[in-house]
């Protein structure tokens, strides 16, 4: 006998109301989250919870593209393995899903008749952030999400307007045969239901980060405000002061058991100063302004430069005023000071134009040969009348000339390395003029350095015959000369003064060098800085008008040369220069190293450029010794395979303005060499080829 099924009838009221209480704890377990990463573990229990068998979460990594399974419920991990994949793989269900950002229902290829509900979660809200709403605009990326106008960028998701990077995950549940679509509907609203808790956490947890880095960003300045030794204050716009490092509460904060005159002190450093910022910003243009302050633990009034700069929000909101006080006191006196003693030398410069005229007019009425020489009883100086006297420096001199000449070399001689500061001596020299034998009265005197050593000789030639004849042409031509020294003297110390100026600057930049530099650079380093010390002496030498205050000591040549060779490395190489180095072992000599840098450096800068298409610099020195074992000789040859020196001025390279680069060289260069090496007592040769190359070989004597 057939009886009929009995079926449990639901009552649609209950089943609606169980499913509101469900759905009702499920929020109150999302809302229970204080993390963005507890929002995946609830509602995946939650989704098992309401009858699926499975569920987990793919989360994507924007940074590769990588799409890889995260949190997962009833899931072993070979199963979330085969769930690996890329954003690029567009056919794979999953990943079609989340670029469509719409939910799906795909079946899997992992298993037969097996079916995935794939729900896309990305940060999306209905409204837009508060820095949107701040700013006004309408390009927030959680409303874009939102909305799902179109399909997901990966270049997209960094928010615009607050910088934030987004995230992108995939819900995919597993489901059962047979399951009804208001159950994907319930399970649809759940994973949305923690769509937007998510969100909320995620822009809570990016606002929580934010505050933290600005804190650290904060704590690292106010490290940086205590580190500086200038005083700094932040205010606000209305100025008033906000925060102030310790080197400012010196001036503007009162101290602890400080008497009632100090805080007075403090108030009125308080009103001086929102007084100096109040005029700063009326003015709009000026950005510094002296200030005086009153230093309460010293009782020292301090004059400060206040340097201040406008802070402002991102949105261009002027929000305060960062003011930096240098302390110019110093630098002040300072200045006070070199005006003091620019009034000086004003007054000391006057006294010598009076001096210079005075001499001037003993000059006008001397009238009588002159004749300067220097310490090697070389001589340096003529006077109109001497060159009369001993004729030019050319190959078709009178021979009467060059015996007044030999006369007066050694006459000079004599003298220069006497004990005797002064000399007077009768010397018969022709006189062109008269086609006779006149004797002159010679008066010498010597001229001392700062070290008393002899620097210059001065010899005026009396005739005391023709004296009264030739008074007034002599003194008009004595005039003419000094008026000559003068402006040279003149022009020296310009020139000297202006090139001062730019080398204190690199001095300066050069002392602020150590510390910065590679392990490489530090010889480098050395040779500029001994370079740059160099020039500052020949800088004062110009000043001193060839006062010679060279150090003269013993020194190692090798080491000079290789020097010199170090400080010319790079241009030789620029130039295809190959540098053989031949050194031997030498004795310290006794002379100026600085001097010697200067002879090598002339001749390498030749050979560099009578070698423009490259070449071969041969660098050689050996220690010659004597027979008695204690004198000897250094010798130096410096070799080029350059284009050589023109036959007709090789014999005249040495002498003054004499040049084989044309109206490139100045002619001074050797004759400047040739002038250190014989003030060593030392000599030079040359030998040229042209076509071939040029030696250059240097002697000097030594002592054990």
């Amino acid at each position: 006998m057939a009886t009929p099924l009995l079926r449990k009838v639901l009552d649609p009221a209950a089943s609606l109301e169980r499913r509101k209480s469900a759905r009702d704890s499920t929020a109150l377990r999302l809302l229970s989250a204080e993390r963005s990463e507890e929002i995946f573990p609830i509602l995946l229990e939650e989704i098992v919870a309401i009858g699926f068998p499975r569920a987990f979460v793919l989360q994507v990594d924007f940074e590769t593209g990588e799409i890889r399974p995260g949190a997962a419920l009833n899931c072993s991990s070979s199963y979330l393995q085969k769930f690996h994949s890329t954003l690029w793989a567009s056919e794979n269900p999953t990943v079609s899903a989340l670029h469509n950002l719409k939910p799906a229902i795909a079946g899997s290829a992992n298993s037969h008749g097996e079916r995935l509900y794939c729900h896309p979660l990305i940060y999306r809200n209905r409204t837009l952030c508060w820095e949107a709403e701040r700013e006004r605009r309408h390009d927030c990326l959680a409303v874009q999400n939102f909305h799902g106008r179109r399909k997901l960028q990966l270049q997209d998701q960094v928010c615009t307007t607050c910088n934030m990077r987004a995230y992108a995950n995939v819900v995919v549940v597993q489901l059962r045969r047979g399951a009804s679509k208001g159950k994907v509907r319930e399970l649809s609203s759940i994973i949305e239901l923690a769509s937007r808790y998510l969100a909320r956490l995620f822009k809570v947890e990016h606002y929580f980060n934010r505050m933290r880095d600005m804190d650290v960003t904060i704590s690292q300045m106010h490290t940086v405000m205590e580190s500086m030794a200038d005083p700094v204050i932040l205010t606000d716009t209305h100025h008033r002061v906000v925060m102030l490092n310790k080197a400012a509460e010196r001036f503007l904060k009162v101290p602890e058991s400080v008497s009632e005159g100090g805080a007075h002190a403090v108030e009125f450093n308080n009103l001086l100063f929102s007084a100096a910022l109040s005029s700063m910003s009326v003015s709009g243009t000026e950005s510094h302004r002296d200030l005086t302050l009153v230093d309460v633990s010293e009782g020292e009034e301090v004059l400060f430069e206040a340097v201040s700069a406008p802070t402002s929000t991102s949105d261009g909101v002027r929000s305060g005023i960062v003011t930096v006080m240098r302390d110019v006191t110093d630098l002040r006196r300072a200045d006070q000071e070199v005006r003091a003693n620019l009034g000086k030398l004003r007054d000391t410069e006057e006294i010598v134009r009076q001096e210079r005229d005075r001499l001037n007019l003993v000059i006008e009425n001397v009238g009588d040969p002159i004749v300067v020489a220097d310490s090697a009883a070389k001589v340096v100086l003529f006077d109109p009348l001497a060159k009369d006297l001993f004729g030019m420096a050319d190959a078709a001199k009178h021979p009467a000339l060059v015996r007044n000449q030999a006369k007066l070399d050694a006459y000079l001689t004599a003298f220069t390395f006497s004990f005797s500061d002064k000399q007077n001596k009768p010397l018969r020299l022709y006189h062109p003029g008269t086609n006779a034998e006149v004797e002159y009265a010679a008066r010498s005197g010597k001229i001392y350095n700062a070290r008393g050593q002899v620097s210059f000789t001065v010899t005026v030639l009396r005739d005391l015959s023709a004296w009264k004849k030739l008074e007034q042409l002599q003194l008009e031509r004595r005039m003419l000369e000094m008026e000559k020294f003068a402006a040279t003297g003149r022009l020296a110390g310009t020139i000297a003064h202006e090139i001062n100026n730019p080398l204190e600057a690199i001095k300066n930049a050069i002392y602020l060098l150590p510390g910065k530099l590679k392990p490489k650079g530090e010889p480098v380093y050395d040779i500029l800085q001994t370079e740059m010390e160099r020039v500052t002496r020949i800088v004062r030498q110009m000043l001193g008008l060839y006062r010679n205050t060279e150090h003269v000591g013993p020194f190692d040549v090798n080491a000079v040369v290789e020097d010199t060779l170090t400080l010319f490395a790079r241009q030789l190489s620029n130039s295809n220069v190959k540098v053989e180095r031949q050194l031997g072992t030498l004795p310290p000599l006794v002379g100026s190293a600085d001097q010697f840098r200067q002879v090598f450096s002339n001749m390498v800068v030749n050979a560099r450029d009578s070698m423009a298409q490259g070449g071969r610099l041969v660098l050689r020195t050996r220690h010659l010794r004597a027979t008695d074992g204690v004198h000897g000789r250094i010798m130096v040859v410096i070799a080029d395979t350059g284009c050589g020196i023109a036959p007709d001025i090789a014999a005249s390279i040495f002498e003054p303005f004499v040049s084989s680069k044309g109206e490139k060289g100045t002619g001074l260069g050797l004759w400047i060499v040739r002038g250190i090496v014989e003030n060593h007592g030392g000599s030079i040769r040359m030998r040229s080829r042209p076509g071939r190359g040029t030696a250059f070989k240097l002697s000097f004597p030594v002592v054990r």
